[in-house]
């Protein structure tokens, strides 16, 4: 009997242990789409320069500059209601944390590096 009950508490464990593993396993970040947010925007800025972003809706986009800069990237909205939006472009060194407003004729973006405030284009 104490075997069986050994045996028990030793497949418990192992069980347990397996459950355990399975949900520390890495969690990829779910991306919500604003729509208001999805098209081409553009920035008329004779400071700043010119700016067109695009937003698609499967989580990529691009944005190009009337400097030569063009750079394809993605994005990541973790959660809508903060308005948060996390972007990584090929030709910046690291993904930038923005925070955004989207409205159907207007974005906002702003992060400690950059700054955007864009049109919708017709």
């Amino acid at each position: 009997m104490k075997t069986f009950t050994r045996v028990i508490a030793v497949v418990m464990m192992v069980a347990l242990l397996a459950s355990l593993m399975v949900a520390c396993g890495e969690k990829k970040e779910e991306n919500h789409i604003d729509n208001n947010l999805v098209g081409t925007w553009k920035q008329t800025d004779e400071e700043d320069g010119n700016w067109t972003w695009t937003f698609n809706d499967d989580g990529t986009c691009k944005l190009v500059g009337d400097d030569g800069f063009d750079s394809d990237g993605t994005y990541i909205i973790p959660d809508p209601e903060l308005g948060k939006i996390k972007i990584k472009l090929d030709k910046w060194e690291k993904e930038t944390m923005f925070t955004y407003t989207a409205t159907e004729k207007v974005i906002d973006l702003e992060s400690f590096d950059y700054s955007f405030y864009c049109q919708k284009v017709q």
